[in-house]
């Protein structure tokens, strides 16, 4: 017979587990039993970033240590750097694009930015050379 886990268990310490007022309340009783107050044993502690644990520290009163002083301005976030799905448009108004070393038709667009459609590898012999004919390729 197996054993059943019980409900409601998690694999992560409650302390980790725990919103900002309840994190709140557990640390003031922490650094009351006179534990060392950094930046780096908050963070481990209560399972947040070390930006995070500096806020808190600063709400909670104690100065934090000259050491933990980088914490204290997060960095502005770096955008994102999206791929673009043509990189080389064939033929005004087509719809036939160069995207790697395949013509694509692309018909929609991945989560990531890719273009997903039909190839002129996927056309018969007939409508590959119209399409090829079309955008000045020729044979190819």
């Amino acid at each position: 017979m197996t054993r059943r886990r019980k409900q409601g268990l998690s694999s992560q310490p409650r302390r980790h587990r725990m919103r900002r007022p309840a994190r709140l309340e557990s640390a003031r009783a922490w650094l009351a039993a006179g534990a060392a107050a950094t930046v780096k044993a908050y963070a481990k502690r209560y399972g947040v970033d070390r930006y995070t644990a500096y806020q808190e520290l600063a709400v909670l009163g104690v100065a934090p240590r000259s050491s933990g002083a980088q914490w204290a301005q997060r960095p502005s976030p770096t955008p994102r750097c999206r791929r673009e799905a043509t990189e080389e448009a064939l033929g005004p108004g087509s719809g036939w694009i160069v995207f790697g070393d395949q013509i694509i038709f692309p018909v929609g667009f991945t989560g990531w930015g890719f273009p997903y459609g039909p190839t002129v590898d996927d056309l018969d012999e007939r409508d590959r050379a119209a399409v090829l004919a079309e955008l000045g390729l020729g044979d190819g």
